[in-house]
């Protein structure tokens, strides 16, 4: 004969299952979204990069040209764009970029350039002051092929370094195309 199975047990073992079943039921796990992903402003940091890096090529090959967008950092003062260090680096090659002279003209290969200076304030000038937008383009030595990580370093003489790092889409296009923040 089998014993009675006693009520208090019974209830017992009903209460753990839906304590169980509601522990997983609960939103205390849950989290927002993860914001998207940002150029993080380093403490000293003089510059920041604002919108997309951009690269022209060949399509279907590789990018050999990049455009990106640099701005002040919150509350800092004028920069001198001329006295700018620019290098380059993939997981094949680190290179030093040399201005073109003048500054304003297309780069030729192992060199950067000022393409045009957003919202520009007063004369025309090589200072990038209060909301101007320095437009530069880089023309590295070595190609950027698909999916390959690049990093950009800009660096403005008394501050931390802008370090501008991306990856190159899986299919290169000709023009514009919008290398994804790493």
């Amino acid at each position: 004969m089998i014993p009675a199975v006693k009520w208090q047990a019974i209830l017992a073992i009903g209460i753990l299952v839906i304590v169980i079943f509601a522990a997983g039921c609960t939103d205390e796990g849950s989290q927002d979204p993860a914001p998207p992903l940002t150029d993080a402003v380093q403490p000293g940091q003089a510059l920041v990069a604002t919108g997309d890096v951009t690269g022209d090529g060949i399509a279907g090959g590789t990018i050999d040209t990049l455009t990106f967008t640099v701005g002040l950092a919150p509350g800092k003062g004028p920069v001198d764009m001329e006295k700018f260090s620019i290098y380059y680096a993939d997981t094949i090659v680190t290179e030093t970029l040399l201005p073109v002279k003048g500054f304003h003209s297309d780069p030729g290969q192992g060199e950067w350039s000022i393409l045009m200076v957003n919202n520009q304030v007063g004369n025309a000038n090589d200072r990038l002051e209060d909301n101007e937008q320095a437009v530069i383009r880089i023309n590295p030595r070595a190609y950027l092929p698909a999916n390959r990580v690049c990093t950009i370093v800009v660096i403005s003489p008394g501050s931390t370094p802008l370090t501008i790092r991306r990856i190159a889409p899986p299919v290169i296009l000709q023009t514009n195309n919008i290398l994804a923040i790493v």
